[in-house]
């Protein structure tokens, strides 16, 4: 098994090398017309991330026991999360935008330590003058799963209570907060009088620890929604427009990503966002750079921002002006400048690393499912993981169309409609066949 491992390893690799170079030149130009009278626009600049998954170095020596963790992984970059995450805030720090956005899983397993870390990274933003707000995630409070990774072991290590989250991201919005959900830890703030933000907590925290594991869906209470509606109309008698930030998502963003994932009562919840006019919604939880619109007469359209910890390490950047209303583009996290060390020789750089980690995790385990569900030979099953690898590199940052026809002509997508398992197929012409607004730029008014 070890052998045919390595196979379906040395064969997407192989094809990392043609795919990254047609990836990278397919990418947004961010010296075009467009991205210039973006970047020109007078108004308030807001950028969102979502899904850090950070992983305190203090608490993991990157040993066997961390290594045989990520082996079962799902493509996040845990390795390299602590220079992902320092990237981030030099690029942050460097543009000097009035505020940004987080939505939820900060942290991997909810570790107190991954916590402080990371608010003390948030400090770093907030002296150079950018406002930081945050929500948690399913993974940030009250987790079982909490550990530290130390040579053989794994460890268990303290979470945090949402008492402790809020005292410890006291400066990173509540502190900023007009106004608190006593029922849960959301809050609003005023990014200026004419902009305000909802940063609503959706998670089910309340019964980890008696469960012994997270739970991962989210809903909101009775009390909660009575809260909004009184933000809401205090943002309607101001005449403010109001950004709605929730961790679980409020639409379908994936057709196999729907359980655990959505609102439990989402339709309750779009229904009193829309009555009170606001147009945007920003989530994340299914870490792919998505971009969806319900089918009311007053639409309301949600971003789910590619996870921070994936490749390829997207985050939004949202410009709300009187003259073009509210205006989204993604953006890749420039990491090609950063070096590894000669472990990973093998890599120009970190951004080439992490992409060609990302597809080996996606092929291995489409491969692995594929050898289990469905009627594939080995060989089989190793051309059309290579072809999920692929797409997914795609898919999850929202560049579906950048799909090439002679990617089309992969062999991996004929085999699967042959032999191929039928969630793997579904999952695969999804993506072949994705429709809908642009994942990676939005306008909503003028």
């Amino acid at each position: 098994m070890k052998k045919t491992q390595s196979i379906v390893i040395i064969l997407f690799l192989i094809l990392s090398a043609f795919f990254l170079v047609g990836y990278e030149k397919s990418g947004r130009n961010e010296n075009s017309d467009q991205e210039k009278a973006f970047l020109a626009q007078e108004g308030l600049d807001l950028w969102v991330i979502s899904d850090l998954h950070f992983l305190s170095p203090s608490i993991n020596d990157q040993g066997p026991s961390f290594q045989r963790y990520m082996e079962v992984g799902d493509g996040k970059n845990l390795n390299e999360i602590h220079r992902i995450t320092d990237a981030f805030k030099d690029e942050i720090i460097a543009a000097k935008p009035d505020g940004l956005i987080v939505s939820g899983d900060l942290t991997n397993n909810g570790e107190r330590e991954s916590h402080l870390d990371l608010a003390a990274l948030f400090l770093e933003i907030e002296d150079a003058g950018i406002e930081v707000y945050v929500t948690p995630g399913n993974h940030d409070v009250n987790n079982p799963y909490a550990r530290g990774f130390q040579g053989e072991k794994q460890t268990r290590v303290d979470t945090v209570s949402p008492e402790a989250f809020r005292e410890i991201y006291k400066q990173n919005g509540f502190s900023q907060a007009f106004s608190e959900d006593e029922n849960s830890l959301s809050y609003a703030v005023k990014a200026n009088e004419k902009t305000w933000i909802l940063m609503i907590d959706t998670n089910r925290y309340q019964r980890n620890m008696e469960l012994g594991y997270p739970e991962a869906g989210g809903i909101l209470s009775l009390g909660t929604f009575t809260w909004m509606k009184e933000v809401l109309n205090s943002a309607q008698e101001a005449g403010a427009e109001v950004i709605t930030v929730t961790h679980h998502n409020a639409l379908m963003h994936s057709g196999i990503a729907r359980e655990g994932y959505m609102i439990d009562n989402h339709e309750e919840y779009l229904g009193i966002i829309r009555r009170s006019g606001v147009k945007l919604n920003l989530t994340g939880h299914i870490h792919i750079q998505d971009i969806t619109v319900n089918e009311e007469m007053d639409p309301v359209y949600e971003i789910a921002t590619n996870a921070l910890s994936v490749y390829p390490h997207k985050y939004g950047r949202i410009r709300v002006s009187e003259e073009y209303g509210i205006e989204y583009r993604s953006r890749k996290l420039d990491l090609t400048e950063i070096m590894l060390g000669s472990a990973l020789k093998d890599f120009r750089s970190l951004d080439a690393y992490s992409k060609s980690y990302f597809e080996e995790k996606s092929a291995t385990r489409i491969y692995h499912r594929l050898l289990e569900e469905s009627n594939a030979t080995e060989e089989e099953a190793g051309i059309m993981a290579e072809a999920i690898g692929m797409l997914n590199v795609l898919y999850f940052g929202g560049d579906e169309d950048q799909l090439t026809e002679e990617m089309r002509l992969h062999e991996g997508f004929r085999l699967m409609g042959e032999v191929g398992d039928e969630k793997t197929a579904y999952y695969m012409q999804r993506i072949l066949n994705e429709s809908g607004p642009d994942d990676n730029m939005l306008r909503i008014g003028e």
